[in-house]
This record gives structure tokens, C-alpha cells and sequence, in this order.
């Protein structure tokens, strides 16, 4: 038994589908376009003028009572595909390609029919589905030159409105696909009368600016168009991570993080590495903790600190590469060097910085010579251990004395120093040193240049 026989065969539907997406050749569009508007009741006119924005002049077979219902002049074009569901079309005119103007919509251009080669931009195949809409739409979203707007060069189109980005391209292809999009195998004479008489309606009674009046009752499709223009537009939904499920995933299926650790590592993240919880409901036990403790004050949350050596603080916290947890940025910063977690005997703090005596220092105005202060109890230590090392020549700074181990001063140089409470005083500037001093302390200098450790350190 041969196996086609026991499928079912393509119901009439199908077959009706595929008839109405079937691809027409270019030599034959505009014959089987024309024989679709003679159904509808128009005809194309060839324009007389050259070098206008006036491809065809599209007219009424029969006489009408509808004012909206005249000739109009329309632009007629044949795009190719630019990217996947897109496609882009040049508005121009001229050598220079500058933007179109309102008024030259008015009067050259007041439908634009755009039709879409089926495969790429040299195929010589054109689809089914086309585009014809009032171009007074392209001057409601600032396409062309008017007033302040300077106008664009190229319109895109989208097969699926809901791929836009910016929300001026939504809008204009929610509107085009909703309301302007035909099938020259299926056509639909009444939308097509309804864009006719819109497009003349716009340009005729509402005019190019805002502050026109409606001067006569709109056609039908008028009312649609307005309500399109004010929709909200609809959140969009993005797909999750296959992977981890927890992320938003991009058009690789995958979020950022998986999609990195797969071409570095050549293999699907691990769960382990994945700290963000999946989506799910939570536990019955969880919820009625939660529904019965709600008015009271939650705990405050732990304080961080490294897995590996336990500290609090740190430049950076970073994820446990090992287990759970968080590593500080020296332990994450090993692991990646030497392949391996910090060790224990790493763990002591490095030796601590010189002691800034400013910090030491408290600069308040209206204090007493009096009263004590750190560097004076500092001081008062380092004398009782040593009392020879304060022996400091009258006006000189302590951070610049280098002391010497002479014997001790007579009664007449001893005079002549005063005691280190009184020169940390910063209230007052020291008197200037005497010469004697600076004689000595020049001869000494030049005969011994290994100096001693300062006592202070004065910045």
C-alpha cells in the first residue's frame, strides 16, 4: 500500500491559500491590476507630465454622486526585501534626492500603491499583497518637508508591526496593515473605495494643518483611522531563556549569560551557576508565613561576606565559582590567577598605613595653651622614655630637628628651648631661630649625614 494514499487529502481552504499567496511576474502586474480596478469601477489614466511624482491618474469608469470619488494622481512603486519582515522604500524626488513636500503630496501623489517582490530586491517575482493608502499619513508622521519638519528620504515598511522599535514606525505599519493592505487575488472593492474617498477627504477638507475645522461629515473609514492612531500599543512579550528560564532570552534562544558560558565552554550553563531563582509558584508554606506574619517587621537582611575568607568588606562582590555564596574581589581575583581558592595563611590583612598625625590633630579656634592634646600626650611619653631626645633649640619645628647625641647642653643653651607642648601649638608661628643655632646646625650637617629618624610627622 502506498503510503500518499493514506493521507488525507489538502482541504479547499488550503488550496484557496495558496492560490491568493501565489507570486505574480512583474511583466504581468500592472495587466492583472488594471483588470481588478475595471471590476471595482476605475481605470488608470497615463499622466501627461514628466518628471513629476505622478505615476498614473487614477479615475472613476462611471459617473458618481460622491464628491470624494474624482481623479486623483498616484505613485506607484516596487520594493524589494531588506531584511527579514522588512522592507525599506525611497521617497525622494530629484538628483539630489531630497524629502517630498505636503504640497507636492497634494497635487502629485495622493495615494501611493507599494508592492513587494516576493523573494529579494532583483527577483522578478512580486507578491500578492500590496499597500495602497492616502500619503497624507506620510505628512501626519513628518515624512515630508512642512513648516519646521524637514522630511525624510525612505519610509519602512513591516510585514508585523509589533517588530518596531521607535513608535512612530509602529503606529504608521499598525495603521498600513490594518486598514490599506490588499491581495490583487482577493480584492476588496469596498476597502478600496473607502481609501479613495479618504485620501481626498484628508487632503480636500482636513487640510495639511491641525487647526483646520471638519467641514463636512467624514467618510467611514475615517473613524477606524482615529482610534488605530490612539491605541495604546500593546506590551510586548519576550520569550525566556531555554536554558535557565529565569532571564529574558534574545534572538538566540538563550539569555546573555548562557549564550556566553556556551561559546567559551562549548556546553550548556550549569544549574549551579544559575543564581537567580526559577519561575514558579511558591511553596504553601511560604505563602501562609507570609499572610500571617505581614504586619510584622521583617528581620533585617544578613550582611554579606566572603565564603572563602570571610570578610565584610570589599571594592566587589562577586558570585562563588566553588558553591554558594559571594567572594570578595581578592579571593575572586586569585581563583582566576592560580586556578585554585585563596588559602588560609593568605587571609591576614596587609600591615597598616603610616598614622596620619592630621587626623590626631584637633584644630579648634579658642582653645587653650593648656589643655591637653594628643600629640602633647604622645610627647609627654616619648620624654619620660627618653628625655634627651627633647632637647629641641628654641624656634625650631620638631618634624625638622634631627636630634644628635652630644652631652648634655649648659644652663645658657637650655634656656633657650622650650618645652613640645608649647611648639605643637599650632596658634601662634615660632619665632625665627637664632644664628648661633643655624651656625652649628650647618657645621654639624656638613660633617655628619647619616641622620636619625624624626620623632613627628607634621604634614
Amino acid at each position: 500500500m502506498n503510503i500518499t494514499d493514506l493521507l488525507s487529502p489538502p482541504s479547499p481552504g488550503d488550496q484557496l491559500k495558496e492560490d491568493h499567496a501565489k507570486p505574480i511576474h512583474e511583466d504581468n502586474l500592472m495587466l492583472v491590476w488594471e483588470q481588478q480596478l475595471h471590476q471595482g469601477g476605475f481605470r488608470l489614466k497615463a499622466s501627461g507630465e514628466r518628471n513629476t511624482l505622478t505615476d498614473a491618474i487614477l479615475a472613476p469608469a462611471l459617473e458618481t454622486s460622491s464628491p470624494l470619488i474624482k481623479e486623483t494622481p498616484i505613485h506607484i512603486k516596487v520594493i524589494g526585501r531588506h531584511t527579514n519582515g522588512s522592507f525599506r522604500c525611497h521617497i525622494g524626488t530629484g538628483k539630489a534626492s531630497r524629502p517630498i513636500t505636503s504640497c507636492e503630496l497634494s497635487q502629485q501623489m495622493r495615494l501611493l500603491a507599494v508592492f513587494f517582490r516576493a523573494e529579494h530586491s532583483k527577483s522578478h517575482w512580486i507578491s500578492p499583497d500590496f499597500l495602497f493608502f492616502p500619503t497624507w499619513l506620510l505628512h501626519l508622521f513628518r515624512y515630508t518637508q512642512h513648516d519646521k519638519s524637514p522630511g525624510r528620504t525612505d519610509v519602512r515598511f513591516l510585514e508585523d508591526a509589533a517588530f518596531a522599535k521607535e513608535d512612530h514606525i509602529y503606529r504608521l505599519n499598525q495603521v498600513l496593515n490594518s486598514l490599506f493592505k490588499f491581495n490583487l487575488r482577493q480584492f476588496n472593492l469596498r476597502q478600496f473605495w473607502h481609501s479613495v474617498s479618504l485620501a481626498n477627504y484628508l487632503f480636500d477638507h482636513l487640510g495639511l494643518d491641525a487647526s483646520c475645522p471638519l467641514s463636512s461629515p467624514p467618510p467611514p473609514l475615517y473613524s477606524d483611522l482615529i482610534s488605530l492612531l490612539h491605541a495604546p500599543r500593546p506590551r510586548k512579550s519576550k520569550p525566556m531563556c531555554h536554558n535557565c528560564n529565569t532571564k529574558v532570552a534574545s534572538r538566540r534562544r538563550l539569555c546573555v549569560a548562557c549564550y556566553r558560558y556556551q561559546l567559551k565552554h562549548n556546553e550548556p550553563r550549569p544549574l549551579r551557576l544559575i543564581v537567580a531563582n526559577r519561575p514558579g509558584p511558591r511553596p504553601l508554606t511560604m505563602i501562609a508565613t507570609t499572610c500571617t506574619d505581614s504586619s510584622s517587621p521583617s528581620p533585617p537582611s544578613p550582611k554579606k561576606h566572603c565564603a572563602n575568607c570571610g570578610t565584610h568588606e570589599t571594592h566587589q562582590w562577586y558570585r562563588n565559582l566553588c558553591g554558594r555564596g559571594h567572594w570578595c574581589e581578592t579571593c575572586k581575583s586569585y581563583y582566576l590567577r592560580h586556578n585554585k581558592a585563596r588559602p588560609p595563611e593568605l587571609f591576614l590583612k596587609a600591615a597598616k598605613r603610616k598614622v596620619d598625625v592630621r587626623s590626631l590633630l584637633t584644630w579648634v579656634d579658642g582653645k587653650s595653651k593648656n589643655d591637653s592634646t594628643p600629640v602633647d600626650q604622645l610627647t609627654a611619653t616619648i620624654a619620660s622614655s627618653s628625655p634627651s631626645l627633647l632637647t629641641v633649640p628654641s624656634g625650631c619645628r620638631p618634624h625638622l630637628y634631627h636630634p644628635r647625641h652630644y652631652p648634655p647642653p649648659s644652663s645658657s643653651s637650655t634656656s633657650r628651648c622650650t618645652s613640645p607642648s608649647s611648639i605643637s601649638s599650632p596658634s601662634t608661628p615660632p619665632p625665627p631661630p637664632p644664628c648661633d643655632y643655624l651656625v652649628l646646625n650647618k657645621h654639624h650637617s656638613l660633617r655628619d649625614q647619616d641622620y636619625d629618624t624624626p620623632i613627628f610627622h607634621c604634614l
